[in-house]
């Protein structure tokens, strides 16, 4: 048992009124932490889901894939995409993730790509050698520079979960406020 109990703890894992503002402080630090957004698609009746290394920056979450994969084909012919990301514990109560609806768009423009790639390189720099096109230089080192295009998934609609704030519990999130 802790000796300091955190304020969830102190109220039986309830929060305070402003649970929002709450919510909305615990889903940035969420989305800085995790590394891994899982996309989801459907076609035909058949759902997909594919994860991926991301980067956020407003308005959205930007990745790199192939624009063959069946995530990006699917993601970009339909009108709506899913997204989820959450922490991973052994312990239920520990468990917090957001889910997401919207829109999947390949990134197109320089600058926003400039952008976008400087900033994925900064959360992952083992990503380097994989984005840099032309000849491969190793046979342990896949070259997916010419491979992978840029694409950001842009929410719409976000809903966060926590356990500590209430099993089955879910808040909706604006993260442009």
């Amino acid at each position: 048992m802790k000796d300091d109990p955190s304020a969830e703890e102190k109220t039986g894992g309830q929060l305070p009124d402003d649970t929002g503002r709450l919510a909305l402080t615990q889903v940035r630090a969420l989305i800085a932490e995790c590394r891994t957004l899982v996309l989801s698609t459907c076609e035909r009746q058949t759902p997909w889901a594919a994860p991926v290394y991301y980067v956020y920056h407003a308005p959205g979450f930007y990745f790199f894939s192939s624009p063959r994969s069946r995530h990006i084909q699917e993601g970009l012919n339909a009108p709506v995409t899913s997204a989820a990301l959450f922490s991973d514990s052994p312990r239920w109560e520990d468990i917090q993730g957001i889910q997401m609806q919207g829109v999947l768009q390949e990134v197109t423009r320089l600058k926003e790509q400039a952008a976008a790639v400087s900033r994925f390189l900064m959360k992952f720099p083992f990503a380097r050698p994989f984005l840099q096109g032309g000849r491969q230089q190793s046979s342990e080192v896949p070259m997916l520079g010419d491979k992978v295009r840029l694409y950001r998934f842009v929410p719409k609609e976000i809903q966060y979960t926590n356990n500590r704030i209430g099993f089955g519990r879910r808040i909706a999130v604006n993260l442009e406020k």
